[in-house]
């Protein structure tokens, strides 16, 4: 009886929209955690965003789609230039109105997580000079997903502070140190 039933089951997924798959798990909520940390031994920023892989592959499937290409199918010389260049456009950090210029390092996988590691040079500047209006916009993956909220871990000088990119906030937050 338990075979008939597993047949009638796959027969009848057959006929669900080619739109549904079984297989890949879909979510209303979309979460990523971007710890951001003024380091002052390296002289920059430093920033880890974290997220899910089968959320990040499905971003970069649909980032390829129009070139006809699958995320699994590029080598990783291209993949770095894909995550490098995603990561550039979709991050923007500013310390007293400057733009920081934010520059992709590497990409490392946990058992559930995908790490995408990046700087965002500050100058010569001392720690002092460090204090005042940071502003993050992180659109991490809201072009991928209408309801993505990117929470944004800032550490400076001791003191962290918390909050959470999302549309409400049109992806922008300020951290006053």
């Amino acid at each position: 009886m338990k075979v008939v039933f597993v047949f009638a089951s796959l027969w009848l997924s057959s006929f669900l929209p080619a739109t549904t798959s079984p297989t890949k798990v879909r979510h209303d909520f979309y979460v990523s955690v971007t710890d951001l940390n003024v380091d002052v031994n390296k002289g920059v920023l430093t920033g880890v965003i974290k997220t899910f892989p089968d959320d990040w592959e499905r971003a970069m499937n649909a980032l390829l789609e129009a070139k006809v290409q699958r995320y699994i199918a590029l080598d990783s010389t291209e993949q770095y230039a894909l995550h490098a260049s995603y990561i550039q456009s979709r991050l923007r950090i500013s310390l007293n109105n400057e733009k920081l210029p934010v520059t992709f390092h590497t990409t490392a996988s946990g058992p559930d997580e995908l790490y995408l590691l990046f700087v965002a040079d500050y100058g010569n500047k001392k720690l002092e000079e460090l204090a005042g209006s940071w502003l993050v916009q992180s659109e991490f993956l809201a072009d991928i997903y209408p309801t993505q909220e990117n929470i944004i871990v800032f550490h400076y000088d001791g003191n962290q502070k918390t909050n959470s990119c999302r549309e409400g906030n049109r992806y922008q937050l300020m951290f006053d140190f």
